[in-house]
């Protein structure tokens, strides 16, 4: 990681935090300063709509109070959570046994503004396919590493990964990916028929990337002879980049699209192999998608736990 953004981050979360500290000590004085700016907000509402000592009088005051009081709390805890320690719900089985369908987990949110994600590590990303949905997958690919399965093993640069059973579903087959890094050379290269394609049947291209994000499944289906290049090696998808419409046009075109990369990707697998939906379907996870490391499992109480 580079050290002007380790010194950023750094910065940003000693303020950050002593912006904590100062609310902690000074908790006393700022509920009283918090409390005469409410009462003067409340007064000038009353004075307004004259109505001071009637049954609207004590309305509006209890109203405001109520208001206040959720809406700080409201704040500290989206600021605690997007900073700290994020609180995500895992809604499916894809990291069956490690995780089951409604656990509740906490997420360190620090521990990746300092430092790159390690293989075995449990990430909580936004997914690449429509943009919504925060997975939660283990990194098994870091940048720069060849991955393949074979014979229900991963192999990662020729050597097999011992952890557990991974099965070739998906579009990885039996190839080998090269995992994308900051500085490769990439290339998204259309079928040959992709120009005349959409010209002749005056397709909109619009439309086409709307369906797309509608329809996780359909880059194969709509875009079958789609290649994606490593350093003129043939690798996984990178969907971010399908979605981008500098890029989109030109494929669409029949264009060849090549770029050098500005961030990191991993190959993220769900410990359920035979029904977990990642990497091997979608291609790869860009390092700005990362939010935080799930480590420990909260709910239900009786299986308290850290993730391993």
């Amino acid at each position: 990681m580079e050290k002007s953004r380790l010194i950023i981050n750094g910065i940003f979360y000693i303020v950050l935090t002593l912006i904590f500290i100062y609310i902690f000590i000074r908790e006393k004085q700022l509920t009283e300063m918090i409390k005469k700016y409410r009462e003067k907000l409340a007064d000038k509402i009353i004075e307004k709509l004259n109505v001071e000592g009637k049954v609207l009088d004590k309305v509006i005051r209890n109203t405001i109070n109520v208001v206040e009081t959720l809406g700080t709390a409201l704040i500290l805890v989206l600021v605690i959570q997007k900073f700290y320690l994020g609180n995500f719900l895992v809604p499916t089985g894809s990291m069956i046994p490690t995780i089951m369908p409604k656990d509740r987990l906490f997420g360190n949110m620090i521990v990746y503004n300092f430092r790159k994600p390690q293989r075995e590590e449990i990430i909580v990303f936004k997914e690449p396919i429509q943009n919504k949905v925060l997975y939660t997958k283990r990194v098994m690919g870091l940048p720069g590493e060849t991955v393949n399965i074979q014979n229900g093993n991963l192999y990662v640069n020729g050597e097999e990964i011992i952890t557990r059973e991974y099965s070739n579903i998906g579009e990885i087959g039996n190839e080998k990916w090269i995992v994308p890094k900051k500085g490769d050379t990439i290339e998204i290269i259309p079928g040959k028929d992709y120009g005349k394609l959409f010209r002749e049947n005056m397709i909109d291209v619009e439309e086409v990337q709307k369906y797309l994000v509608d329809n996780p499944g359909a880059v194969s289906e709509i875009l079958p002879d789609l290649e994606f290049r490593v350093n003129g090696e043939k690798t996984g998808m990178m969907l971010d980049l399908i979605h981008d419409t500098k890029y989109v046009d030109r494929i669409f075109q029949g264009e060849n699209v090549a770029l050098v990369s500005e961030k990191d990707y991993y190959f993220a697998l769900g410990d359920n192999t035979n029904g977990s939906y990642d990497s091997r379907m979608w291609g790869f996870v860009s390092e700005d998608r990362i939010k935080g490391k799930a480590f420990v499992r909260f709910w239900p109480l009786n299986r308290i736990s850290l993730l391993k």
